[in-house]
């Protein structure tokens, strides 16, 4: 789907630039986060049969996307839409000159989100605590991913790190921020362990990567399961080949083909699509940093019986 920008009014649009990075109730995030989209998500209105993906950064959000897409969808991803999935509801609407430094005006993404059709998927990697409270209010539906640590700060220094996009983070800087939970989003273990705790809510699945990773057939029944859509045998294993890295290579492929490719990349130009690689951390860290990361690590997660797979 085309996007139709003359739908918004010039009150819709905000000065905002898109360079560096701002605290908000403490916490740090990047400036393609709004400020004033994360202090509307507390007046947000949620629909009931809205679709929430929470993630820290890195973590399989546009693959878990796709997988949401493809169930609502009979496994056919020509008649996707992904309006609602090409940017996270905290952010600037991409477009391809969101980077240069004459645009100062900025859609926020929410506003976008708020004009799609139902049923909405909607990605966030806000903390649990910033997500709207309508969320439980209509028992609207939330899938969480997460990713063992080392692979996250592995993946984010390989996407940000390396593109304009980002601070221009070194490595090292990167891995100490991450381990005190000073880098963008504040801390990966708050992140991950307050939607742990609220894993037995009716409305919230929690998976993890690894486990999708090793099991594609099993998470893609266990995320339809929790939608309540019934799926034939055919319809699953048609969505495990297009949920697939090569699938959605393809699926993605067509749509750069087709001039879409903001559908696809941010600003249409740094892809949202990786290998995601398990254990990937094993050729960035070094072992003096894998033990003290071990250390921190279990100092973190002292107080909780989440656990991940790192091999």
């Amino acid at each position: 789907m085309k996007m139709d920008l003359s739908l918004y009014s010039s009150d819709d649009w905000l000065e905002h630039s898109v360079h560096g990075s701002f605290y908000y109730d403490g916490i740090k995030f990047n400036a393609l986060v709004i400020p004033s989209s994360i202090e509307a998500m507390k007046t947000f209105d949620v629909r009931d049969d809205d679709i929430w993906i929470n993630t820290y950064a890195k973590s399989g959000t546009h693959w878990t996307s796709e997988i949401v897409h493809l169930i609502l969808n009979h496994g056919n991803p020509e008649t996707i839409d992904r309006t609602t999935t090409q940017g996270n509801i905290e952010m600037i609407y991409f477009q391809k000159d969101s980077y240069d430094e004459g645009k100062t005006r900025h859609l926020p993404f929410y506003k976008i989100i708020e004009k799609a059709p139902s049923p909405r998927i909607i990605q966030s990697h806000l903390p649990v605590k910033y997500l709207p409270p309508g969320i439980d209010e209509k028992k609207a539906k939330v899938i969480y991913v997460a990713r063992n640590p080392k692979d996250v700060i592995t993946s984010l220094d390989r996407f940000v790190g390396n593109n304009e996009m980002g601070d221009y983070i070194r490595w090292q800087g990167a891995l100490k921020e991450f381990m005190a939970g000073t880098r963008n989003y504040g801390s990966w273990f708050d992140h991950v362990k307050t939607s742990w705790d609220l894993r037995h809510q009716e409305n919230r699945l929690f998976i993890k990567y690894e486990d999708m990773k090793k099991d594609p057939k099993g998470a893609v029944e266990s995320i339809a399961g929790f939608l309540e859509r019934p799926l034939s045998e055919d319809t699953v294993q048609k969505i495990v080949k297009n949920s697939s890295f090569k699938g959605m290579k393809k699926s993605f492929d067509k749509i750069e083909e087709a001039g879409k490719e903001e559908l696809v990349k941010a600003m249409g130009k740094y892809p949202y699509m990786s290998k995601g690689v398990v254990a990937s951390w094993k050729k960035r860290f070094t072992v003096s940093e894998n033990e003290e990361f071990d250390r921190v690590y279990q100092e973190k997660m002292a107080d909780t019986d989440l656990r991940f797979d790192f091999e």
